[in-house]
């Protein structure tokens, strides 16, 4: 197996969001969210996908498991 051809694994939680809604998050080795996937509650349709600082921003720095929907967060 060519070595330079594998990813490496990075950690996802996933988070059911007070909306019903399901986020799950991959990180960098810093702890930063670095991709984000909303899915709607049944898990079969994609809402939204963010990458980079627009996930971090997004979900990022939040230690709760069950955290405010995007669109609620936005409101305050």
């Amino acid at each position: 197996m060519d070595e330079r051809r594998v990813r490496p694994r990075r950690l996802r939680r996933g988070r059911r969001l007070s909306d019903g809604t399901v986020v799950v998050t991959s990180y960098d080795d810093d702890g930063r969210v670095t991709h984000a996937i909303r899915y709607d509650e049944s898990m079969e349709h994609v809402l939204e996908e963010l990458e980079g600082e627009a996930a971090e921003a997004v979900y990022g720095g939040r230690g709760s498991d069950e955290i405010d929907s995007p669109a609620e967060s936005r409101a305050d």
